[in-house]
Formats: C-alpha cells, sequence, structure tokens
C-alpha cells in the first residue's frame, strides 16, 4: 500500500461512515511517517492490500455497511486492488495507554489519523505473528524503531501475564532479527 492509497481509502470511508474520525492501527498506519516503505520497488508495504480502521463513533450497522462496502473481495477492493479492514473500538485495549494523544494526521485527509509507530509495534508484539516480527525487524535495523521505546509502551498495556510474556519475547526475536542484518 503507499500513501495516495492509504489517503484513499480514509477518504471514502470517512464519507460513507459519516465519522467524526478514521483511525489507521496496523502496517499500513507507517505510511504518513515513512511513505517510502509503500515504495512499489521494494518496499515492505508494497504487499499490503489492507488498511485496518476504526471509524469513530462506531455502530455496528454502520460498521457492517463498511465492511461490505470496502472490505476484502468486494466490488471495492476488487475495482481498486486495496480494501478496508474495518474493526471495533474495542481492539484499542491492545494499545499503550495515552495512543490517542500521540495520533499521527493522514496528510492531506481531515479527521484521519494513524497510530504511531511506537503504538503500532506494541500492537505487533501482542499479535506476534512471523509476519510482524519480520516487519518489527526491518524498522529497528532501518532506525525507525527504538526497541526501548516499544518496551516502555508495552508496560503502558494492561495484559495477562502469558501475554506479557509472548509479546516481550516478539520484541526480543525481532531485536535479534534486526542485529542480524
Amino acid at each position: 500500500m503507499r500513501l495516495d492509497t492509504l489517503k484513499h481509502l480514509t477518504r471514502v470511508v470517512l464519507s460513507a461512515a459519516e465519522a467524526e474520525k478514521v483511525v489507521v492501527f496496523g502496517s499500513a498506519s507507517l505510511l504518513p511517517l515513512y511513505p517510502e516503505l509503500g515504495d512499489d520497488h521494494g518496499g515492505p508495504l508494497a504487499r499490503t492490500f489492507d488498511a485496518d480502521m476504526i471509524p469513530l463513533p462506531f455502530s455496528e450497522d454502520v460498521g457492517m455497511m463498511l465492511h461490505k462496502t470496502f472490505g476484502e473481495s468486494r466490488a471495492f477492493h476488487l475495482h481498486f486492488g486495496y480494501y478496508a479492514d474495518i474493526v471495533r473500538p474495542e481492539i484499542s485495549d491492545m494499545f499503550p495507554k495515552g495512543w490517542e494523544e500521540r495520533l499521527i494526521p493522514v496528510p492531506d485527509v481531515e479527521r484521519a489519523f494513524c497510530i504511531e509507530p511506537h503504538d503500532m509495534a506494541a500492537a505487533k508484539c501482542q499479535a506476534g505473528r512471523p509476519k510482524d516480527i519480520e516487519l518489527l525487524a526491518l524498522l529497528i535495523s532501518t532506525g525507525r524503531l527504538d526497541p526501548e521505546l516499544v518496551t516502555e509502551r508495552l508496560f503502558a498495556v494492561a495484559m495477562r501475564e502469558a501475554m506479557i510474556v509472548k509479546s516481550h519475547q516478539c520484541l526480543a526475536d525481532a531485536v535479534a532479527r534486526a542485529g542480524a542484518r
């Protein structure tokens, strides 16, 4: 996904939802600060075809309508090649305390924001998928993420003990892979 793609997607979702704002929180949330990550010539987000979004305020009816309109394998996706993954606001329980104060605006799109990269990294550590570890390793190895700040952000998320262990191990794996690059 490129930054211009993210802009288009947030504009159409905002328009259809008549939302006060939209928050992008997955890998695509990196694009306002690091648009080069979506470069068609080797950018790691060039293979990302979705943007995870929370329209606020959220209602189930609007969420379902947005999914049916802009979701995976829907007409919008089939036409443009990218889609919105509309998510309930409860997902923000995975974000570190204070995340709302650190939102990054999507350039040229009023009322569209992305979570800050270290907040995104904390959520990715909790998910712990191999693709998340690879992305975090790349961001660390290129100086785009500070592992110590990610650790601080992880401590700012309410988690059960098993998730604390898992998320910190995920970060340790990413740091190790970053060092091996």
